[in-house]
């Protein structure tokens, strides 16, 4: 969960890919998940998505051809936020009714949720496509995806110096047209860090004073995936601390933008996908996931969604 300092200032789609997203042999395991899926465990699943564009292309490239590959029946439940509300979840897994199979987490949601027993565990031999992921990224909980940067989306259009510092956020010339993500989420705090310390830690009253130093840039706090992506559309926001996949989505449709590597750093996260203790079909949710490991589907959601893979 640390900060990836790069020497350039610009990362592109092709160059994030070559940098973030491996490769491995695909393989097609039916056979060994026919046999393990129980007769009695019904053919549907529900799963947590993302919300905007990275959830459709989920929905494109994953959640429909598992479908219709294994026929089986899918419900989504968008995350707003791209996060499940991990205090509902709790209060659901805790009754014994989950409303979903399988759930990707953020990696705080991801800690919440070992720390409450919320997850199963599922072992190294029960997904087979784990031998062709790297050991770091698999956790005892279910392997870690969707491998994201977080660094600065702006447009083109509107600014023509092409920024290079967390710091320009704060620049006088962008004064009500910054958006930055809820002030207290962890990453806008260690973004403040990097801005003016260098470290992502520890979180100081001087990481609070620069944030509120910051407010009077303000053209809006976004909540969610899909809001950021509707300011840097519009050009209601000019310059926002944003995701990679996000920008290029925004960028793929017409909107003048692109995506910054700041000279202090970014962050370089990742999501765990899970499978929430008492779920209703834990054995089709590992097949699920299995067939989310494979490299098909690893380099539809790299090319489509610019997502770098373990």
């Amino acid at each position: 969960m640390g900060a990836h300092a790069a020497s350039s200032a610009r990362i592109g789609r092709r160059k994030f890919l070559t940098a973030a997203a491996g490769a491995a042999a695909i393989t097609a395991f039916p056979d060994f998940f026919s046999r393990r899926v129980s007769a009695a465990e019904s053919k549907s699943l529900v799963i947590y998505n993302f919300d905007g564009f990275l959830g459709r292309v989920f929905k494109e490239q994953v959640i429909d051809p598992f479908a219709q590959q294994f026929g089986v029946k899918v419900d989504t439940i968008t995350m707003q936020g791209s996060s499940p509300p991990m205090a509902k979840v709790k209060a659901l897994i805790d009754a014994g009714k989950p409303e979903a199979d399988v759930m990707p987490l953020q990696l705080t949601d991801y800690v919440f949720a070992v720390r409450n027993n919320l997850v199963m565990k599922i072992g190294r031999d029960e997904i087979p496509e784990y031998a062709n992921l790297y050991p770091q990224f698999i956790t005892d909980h279910g392997p870690g995806l969707t491998l994201w940067c977080y660094g600065i989306g702006y447009n083109t259009k509107l600014i023509k110096e092409r920024p290079t510092s967390w710091r320009d956020l704060w620049n006088p010339t962008f004064k009500g047209k910054v958006a930055l993500n809820e002030a207290l989420f962890e990453q806008t705090l260690q973004m403040v860090n990097l801005a003016y310390t260098g470290k992502l830690l520890p979180v100081t009253d001087e990481t609070f004073a620069h944030l509120t130093a910051l407010r009077p840039s303000l053209v809006s706090l976004w909540a969610t995936g899909a809001q950021a992506e509707q300011l840097m559309r519009t050009g209601e926001a000019w310059i926002s601390p944003i995701w990679n996949s996000r920008t290029f989505a925004v960028r793929d449709q017409g909107a003048p933008v692109d995506f910054v590597i700041p000279r202090e750093g970014l962050f370089v996260r990742y999501n765990p996908y899970t499978i929430p203790r008492g779920a209703r079909n834990p054995e089709l949710a590992k097949q699920y996931i299995n067939f989310l490991c494979n490299e098909a589907r690893q380099k539809a959601l790299a090319d489509k969604a610019s997502q770098g893979s373990p």
